[in-house]
């Protein structure tokens, strides 16, 4: 069987290793070529185009930023829909809206190709783990024949419905990841206010009710170092989180925290730190409360 995958960044390019080390035919392809060269000495091959790659593979995988890129890959007239083999798999990765996975799968079924939303949770350390958490939505005969190409990159998989499901449940869990962040660095940032450091504080609220796997990655890996190079840059946290408010706004349903998380976000990343890690919300915290211990 022959693998596609397109987006190789830091998500994409560990994920697409990993099935390359499973022993699949894969061929990567990346706006950036130095991301393509990565991947061509972890033994994967590089397309040369969107078209070849789809011509050329049984599954086509995808993994981008933003929704627009998403729809652009698959739609645009070079794109993986109009280049697809009739009956090959399209999986996207990348977390958009339910509105853009249906607009693709319609687009896919009308040239007998089929589609999966599997949006992925788990950050980089998952993805070159293989321990990603994937939900998926779509056809379940569909889910059936992607699943032993999943298994190889995530240890939690989740068929979850029709077309946008797997997104959906992929925008709960990112208003939640922001709720937490903003909760993790409110309570963080305040500790240290009253003279409580982060290295006391943080091993008390794991193991008390406080405990969250957010709390956990954000200082562990991010503020305990004083590093904040994006595992999962702020940016893309603002972009789910506002997503998440456009599924909400839909269904004309308040969310409040989210709705105000949202706004935090979009101040944090208008002060230059949307392009750091989401645990960065910590720094944003403590310019507005002052800190100075």
């Amino acid at each position: 069987m022959k693998l596609a995958f397109i987006g190789l960044g830091n998500m994409g390019l560990p994920m697409a290793a990993n099935l390359v080390q499973a022993g699949y035919e894969v061929y990567g392809l990346n706006r950036s070529k130095g991301a393509e060269e990565r991947f061509r000495e972890r033994g994967g091959k590089v397309a040369g185009s969107l078209s070849s790659a789809a011509m050329q593979a049984d599954i086509v995988m995808t993994c981008l930023p933003m929704p627009q890129d998403v729809l652009d890959v698959y739609t645009g007239r070079d794109g993986l829909i109009a280049g697809a083999r009739e009956g090959a798999l399209l999986i996207d990765f990348s977390t958009v809206s339910p509105d853009v996975n249906r607009t693709i799968a319609e687009a896919a079924e009308a040239r007998g190709v089929r589609f999966l939303d599997a949006p992925v949770s788990g950050g980089t350390t998952g993805a070159a783990a293989g321990t990603l958490s994937i939900m998926v939505g779509g056809r379940q005969e569909d889910f059936k024949e992607a699943l032993p190409v999943l298994e190889k990159l995530g240890s939690n998989i989740y068929h979850v419905g029709g077309t946008g499901s797997g997104t959906i449940v992929k925008l709960l869990n990112q208003l939640m990841v922001g709720i937490h962040t903003q909760a993790a660095s409110e309570a963080l940032a305040l500790g240290e206010e009253m003279g409580v450091q982060a290295d006391v504080l943080v091993p008390i609220l794991t193991n008390s009710f406080a405990q969250s796997r957010i709390l956990e990655r954000h200082y562990s890996q991010f503020i305990s170092r004083s590093e904040y190079a994006p595992g999962f840059a702020l940016k893309l946290l603002h972009k789910d989180v506002g997503l998440a408010q456009q599924m909400a706004s839909g269904r004309s349903m308040d969310i409040p925290l989210g709705r105000h998380v949202l706004q935090l976000l979009s101040e944090a990343a208008d002060t230059g730190l949307a392009a750091q890690d989401m645990s960065a919300m910590y720094l944003r915290q403590k310019q507005q409360g002052g800190v100075t211990r």
